[in-house]
Order: C-alpha cells, then structure tokens, then sequence
C-alpha cells in the first residue's frame, strides 16, 4: 500500500499496487499531502502489464473519502464518542485484551476481518498479533462466500489451501460461470482478455449466465441457464464427455483416483432430461462439452455467481471435475493450484478428526476460518465460553 505522506512531490511517479481486490494491478501514483493525485497503470508490472479498471483510478477516493475515520474515538457512558490519541487507544485496548486473555483464556477473543481485498502485508501482522491473543477465532468474509470451494478443494487435493486458478490468456477454450469480467474483473488484464478472444476465431469463450451480462455478449457461446440450474448443466457436459469417450484417460491414470465410480455415475445421467432441466438445448451443450473435451489448452473460472447458487458446493465440485476429467489442469492455458508466498487460509480437518469448533453454536472451521454470521450468536449469550 502507498505511504502517501512520503510520496515525492517533485512531480515524479512511485511504484504501488492498487489494493481494491485480490488481483493487485500494478499502479504508479504521484502526489503529495496525503493525496493520490494522479493514478496511472504501471507497464513495467509483469502480470498487469499497464491494466487498469475504473477501481484504481479512484482510490484517492476511498482513501480520503468524508466518512474516514482519521483520529480514535473512545465511546462515553452516554453513548456519545471523544477524541483520543493513538497511545490512549492503543494502551486502553492493549490492556482490556490482557486482562480478558488472563482471566478466560484465548477462546474468549475472536479476531474478524481479512477478505480477497487489500493490502495482503497487513495479514503477517494479524497472524503475530492473532498468536499473541492465542485465539484461535478467525473470522472473514471468505467464510460465507466461499467455504463450499474450501470444502471442496481439501477433499479433491488433500488440503483446503489448494485454492486454484487459471490460465486464461494462454487457453483456447475459456468456461466462465456466474462471473462478469468484462464489469467486476477479477482476472488480470480482464477487459483486454475477453477481446482478444473475441478478435480470435481459432478460440472460444463460453458464458453461462442466467443474465445477458456484457460479459455474454462479448462470448461465443452465451449458455443462458435458468436460475439455480447450473448442477444440472454442468452435470450434463460431464456426462457427455464421460459418455462419449472424451475423458483424458491418461490424466485420470496418471494423477487421479476412484475414477471409476464417479464415471459409472455419469453413465447413469439423461443427457437430455438434463439439459431441459437447465434451460439449455441438448444440442448447444453436447457442442460446448466436445469443444471443452478437444481443446488443446481450457480453463474454467467460476465466482459467487456459481457460489451462492443453489446446490452451491456441488456446482464447485463440477465445475473441477470439467477441468480434470478432461485432463485440463497443471499446464499452461489450464487451471492450476495457485503459486504463493503466505497462504490466505489454511485447512481444518472434521471435528471427528480433531478439528476445531465455536464454543456456542458448534460451527465447525473450514480453511481455518468461521462465517461472521454466527459471531453475534457467540457475543450475546449468557454460555460460560462465549467471545
């Protein structure tokens, strides 16, 4: 993140990421006084490479916005807040969490925040402080929004950390699902990547959207699926490809097991019954599933649209298997587990196997993270071991 206090005021440019969403494009900022006043991308970035959407070129906005809270406040007894400095709060702080840590121990405090967004640095110092308080309670958005992919990628790849991605700018053959890049990005590059493939007729983009998203009109393929049907299409393609011939065999040798099972299942599945399920022409989808199986190099991407679907954890689960059984993963242009230097999660066995649950209502942690949406429930109660 800038330190905007220190930037030249000499009218030269310093390197920077924007820290609005998890890709982090390169940026260069100018400015002074605490102020980003010129915001432009930064060519030199290998992964950006000079890309820039419309969130980087506010964050001198979101940076001094009106509603920023620049100074501590301490609430009264009345309810109303005072000013304080930075070593009253910061002791005042420090010290009520000592003394609940003496008395209860660490289960009594929950730390609450982190995401896909901002600036990841932060995260170390979380982590120390995390250890300091000896919680074990983190709570993050990532827990509602997507520990059915947690879940998933743990029982698929042996640990929940196995966050994926993909290869998209290299690929032929391009899946989104319940995604709009051309609008929310989240990909590098977004924009420029979706019109290349459409200036390229040797490679196909398919969306499946229940929306005309700008993101289906920009596609080759745009399968419109009826809301809350994606298990049902996906389930179809797999089909299709299991059915006819079309799974990598030397893949699924090589890398996989308990193949067997999941292709006897598949052998059951009405290819047509399905696709009317979904919406879809039976036609339309055996093309779209043939297209994926005989791609040199594909990909798929899915977002919350997929997510926060009906039959959510299942639609991640299919959504691999198109890019597995199709031997579509660890090479250039296909998905692929996700290089990094400081996981964001981490991985939670069952409880029967020793993993670890809340005190109050028994959730149970996926990735080493907990849904905010029972941290209430853990405050307000009169339970002995509440937060």
């Amino acid at each position: 993140m800038v330190m905007v206090e220190t930037m030249n005021r000499d009218g030269s440019w310093q390197a920077s990421a924007c820290i609005l969403c998890s890709i982090n494009c390169g940026i260069q900022v100018g400015g002074g006084e605490g102020r980003l006043k010129r915001i432009r991308g930064d060519k030199q970035h290998p992964s950006s490479r000079g890309y820039l959407c419309q969130k980087a070129t506010r964050l001198d906005y979101y940076q001094n916005h009106q509603g920023r809270l620049r100074q501590p406040l301490r609430r009264r007894p009345d309810g109303t807040f005072e000013r304080v400095s930075w070593e009253v709060a910061i002791g005042e702080v420090a010290a009520r969490l000592a003394a609940v840590k003496q008395r209860y121990g660490g289960h009594a405090i929950a730390y609450y925040g982190g995401g896909g967004q901002g600036n990841h640095l932060g995260g170390t110092y979380a982590a120390a402080l995390r250890a300091a308080l000896g919680t074990p309670y983190l709570y993050s958005s990532l827990a509602q929004e997507k520990t059915g992919d947690f879940w998933v990628n743990g029982r698929l790849f042996g640990r929940q950390s196995c966050h994926l991605t993909e290869g998209i700018e290299e690929a032929d053959y391009v899946i989104i699902i319940g995604a709009n890049p051309w609008q929310a990005h989240g990909f590098p590059r977004a924009r420029k990547v979706i019109q290349a493939f459409r200036n390229n007729p040797k490679r196909t983009l398919v969306v499946i959207d229940p929306r005309r998203t700008k993101s289906a009109e920009m596609a080759d393929i745009h399968l419109q699926v009826r809301p809350g049907m994606d298990a049902y299409l996906m389930a179809a393609m797999l089909a299709v490809i299991v059915q006819e011939g079309l799974v990598d065999q030397h893949f699924i040798a090589t890398h996989t097991t308990g193949y067997a099972s999941l292709r006897d299942e598949f052998m059951k599945v009405n290819v047509a019954d399905y696709a009317a399920r979904s919406g879809i022409d039976v036609a339309l989808v055996r093309q779209v599933a043939r297209g994926l199986a005989e791609a040199k190099r594909a990909s798929t991407r899915h977002d919350l649209g997929l997510e926060h679907s009906l039959h959510s954890t299942l639609n991640t689960y299919l959504e691999k298997l198109l890019f597995l059984l199709t031997g579509h993963f660890g090479r250039a242009g296909c998905n692929a587990v996700h290089t990094q230097f400081l996981p964001l999660i981490g991985h939670s066995p069952a409880p029967r196997q020793g993993g670890m649950v809340t005190r109050v209502t028994g959730m149970r942690a996926i990735g080493k993270l907990f849904p905010p949406n029972i941290l209430p429930a853990e405050i307000d109660t009169d339970h002995p071991d509440r937060v």
